[in-house]
């Protein structure tokens, strides 16, 4: 079906798709990926620090992976959420297995805003009067009609009036502090600011606060770890939940499976989802045994059971215990963070590096003293990257952000790591020398 595919046919299937996506199109057609390698028709490969949104955590197409589909592939490719099917049963098994503290409780759904609506739903169940739903300036949680409110303000957002109430509060981006005071002599004030705010300035008291343990679509933000367990005192002082939204920090992302393993911080519903199914789609949330759960017909989608993205995930979280990827996560992120290091001593374009791991975010800023955000530069970061065969990933969206992004997948090996950073220094330089 796939080969010999006319150009024209192409050209007409690009006039007639509709927008709505995120970023630019990058200029190649996709012919097929390997490992931690894009492919496109032409057959040039690229290195993809992207995982395809964050998405690939064990790289394209893992043969184990692809082994656990075609197994499932002739007996069934969907089943109704009333079913039970072994891929279901064992995957909640080992979900409940691999989650924090005593989030014992599993659910499933196809899409990662769905996911967050579930998080939401579970805390309006278990609060009898509250619809309010903390959140942090710059988070994301996703662009259904349910969860676009509590993200950072999403230009031309047309649709405020089908969310529920929200309140934001100032989180810890250190480097850019939002009540302009200095780490650590500032004591986390953005705590006791978020505390007086929630209790002066919500309209009731609100039925959970809900946050990425690191910012991603928003900046690549990453908190002092004492931020965790003053933000878990917070919602219990205030009768909060506390939910984590664990959609990208999940599966080995942060150096370990969960962002709250890596914190020590348990929340009381964590969402996941992302790289769990090794590129299939599988999102859903982890809770307490002892909360209120879905009642009948409260968070049922026809494909929420989705049992070829369940085998997927059986083996997708197999590969990451056979092949050591936690501890390569952690390997290959200490010598980009190291390799960034050294750069930001000679280039005045690196204002920050920041993030666990292979979760890596670096601000680009015109001046480290005023701090004026890069952001013609990221842009062209990007550019510059591809033409060198990196696909680097670049924060929020349309030009909004100044933050590149280094996330490949898990698998990534140290030569490829090592090409990866030869690139970056290249395209500081080259972007450097033409600011001159």
């Amino acid at each position: 079906m796939f080969e010999n595919v006319r150009p024209e046919d192409l050209e007409a299937g690009r006039r007639a798709l509709g927008g709505g996506g995120v970023g630019a199109p990058l200029k190649f057609t996709v012919d097929r990926g390997e490992g931690c390698v894009l492919y496109d028709t032409s057959g040039r490969g690229f290195i993809d620090c992207t995982s395809q949104a964050w998405s690939l955590a064990v790289g394209y197409s893992h043969p184990k992976v692809i082994a656990a589909v075609q197994e499932i592939l002739p007996r069934y490719t969907h089943i109704r959420t009333s079913f039970e099917t072994p891929p279901k049963l064992l995957l909640a098994k080992r979900m409940a297995e691999l989650a924090p503290g005593n989030l014992k409780k599993v659910s499933f759904v196809i899409t990662g805003s769905e996911a967050n609506e579930g998080a939401i739903k579970l805390a309006l169940r278990n609060s009898e009067k509250s619809s309010t739903v903390v959140s942090l300036f710059d988070g994301y949680h996703g662009r259904t009609l349910g969860m676009i409110n509590t993200g950072y303000p999403h230009p031309n957002n047309r649709f405020t009036a089908w969310g529920g109430p929200v309140v934001r509060v100032p989180q810890a981006y250190c480097y850019r502090c939002p009540i302009r005071l200095e780490y650590p002599s500032c004591k986390l004030a953005c705590v006791d600011l978020a505390r007086e705010i929630i209790t002066r300035g919500a309209a009731e008291p609100p039925a959970a606060l809900i946050m990425e343990p690191v910012q991603g679509n928003g900046g690549m933000v990453e908190f002092p770890r004492e931020y965790f367990g003053a933000m878990r005192k917070l919602c219990d002082d205030l009768g909060m939940l506390l939910i984590f939204d664990e959609i990208q920090t999940g599966f080995g992302r942060v150096g370990e499976w969960f962002a709250a393993d890596l914190y020590q911080t348990t929340p009381d519903i964590l969402v996941f989802g992302k790289s769990v199914a090794g590129g299939f789609p599988l999102f859903g949330n982890l809770y307490r045994p002892d909360l209120k759960g879905f009642e009948p017909g409260d968070h049922s989608f026809t494909f929420a059971h989705f049992p070829v993205a369940m085998a997927a995930a059986l083996a997708t979280i197999q590969v990451i215990e056979d092949e050591n990827l936690l501890e390569n996560s952690r390997k290959i992120g200490r010598f980009f963070t190291e390799t960034l290091q050294e750069m930001q001593s000679h280039y005045e374009l690196i204002g920050d590096i920041r993030g666990p791991a292979l979760m890596l975010g670096v601000e680009l800023v015109k001046n480290r003293k005023t701090r004026e955000p890069a952001r013609h530069e990221a842009d062209r970061f990007i550019t510059e990257g591809l033409k060198r065969g990196v696909i680097f990933g670049e924060s929020k969206y349309l030009g909004m952000g100044n933050i590149v992004k280094v996330k490949p997948p898990l698998t990534i090996n140290e030569s490829q790591a090592q090409q990866v950073m030869e690139v970056f220094r290249d395209v500081l330089e080259t972007i450097s020398s033409s600011r001159e």
